[in-house]
């Protein structure tokens, strides 16, 4: 199980994709770039934040050799593999969201897959970098005035502050309808009612027999 999403990065007119196997949410995509540009200030020879997103850790931090798969945020897809991530995404519920952080374009992209019922009503979200990424700093700062660091608890926060947790809920209530109205229970509610409709005589139907 994850919270799988894909990534496209652009950058200096390239774009770079990977894949978050814990990344389709909304904060993760800004918090991500955030720590890559404060990264990016540290090191050399003016690493691209592409480099820097191949290095990144579950922690925020920068490792200069690849630590196992599991422990590093992102993965990087090979541009010849772009399409079948694509075809994944459009066709099934695997890949939640597809984001794309479009520094050139001063534009964060978050598309929530309608295939997964939990998203069905969601469709996409954008807004601007600057603004995004000024919005994860300050929701850090909060989160240390408050001694806040785990993520799902900052994520609530970001949800509620975004107005986001409304719609996320209007999508699961969604979802949760759409599933009782396909169970079992409720289809055996509509048939005893059909059963029931069939029993009973129109009222005056004997009176007009009898004339």
């Amino acid at each position: 199980m994850g919270n799988r999403a894909v990534y496209c990065l652009k950058e200096d007119g390239k774009e770079n994709h990977f894949y978050a196997h814990y990344g389709a949410n909304s904060l993760s995509p800004l918090l991500r770039l955030w720590q890559a540009m404060e990264i990016q200030k540290q090191l050399p020879e003016n690493q691209s934040l592409a480099h820097i997103f191949e290095h990144l850790d579950y922690g925020g931090g920068y490792q200069e050799e690849h630590l196992a798969d599991g422990d590093m945020f992102f993965a990087q897809i090979e541009p010849g593999e772009v399409g079948a991530y694509k075809d994944i995404y459009a066709k099934g519920s695997q890949l939640e969201m597809w984001v794309t952080l479009d520094v050139d374009g001063n534009q964060c992209v978050l598309e929530y897959n309608p295939n997964c019922s939990w998203y069905r009503t969601m469709g996409s979200y954008s807004i601007d970098l600057d603004k995004g990424l000024e919005n994860v700093r300050r929701l850090l700062e909060y989160g240390e005035e408050q001694g806040i660091t785990d993520f799902n608890r900052l994520l609530a926060i970001y949800h509620n502050s975004t107005g986001l947790a409304e719609k996320l809920e209007d999508a699961r209530g969604s979802m949760r309808l759409s599933e009782y109205m396909d169970s079992p229970q409720t289809e055996e509610q509509y048939r005893r009612y059909r059963e029931m409709l069939e029993r009973e005589e129109p009222e005056g139907g004997q009176e007009e027999m009898e004339r």
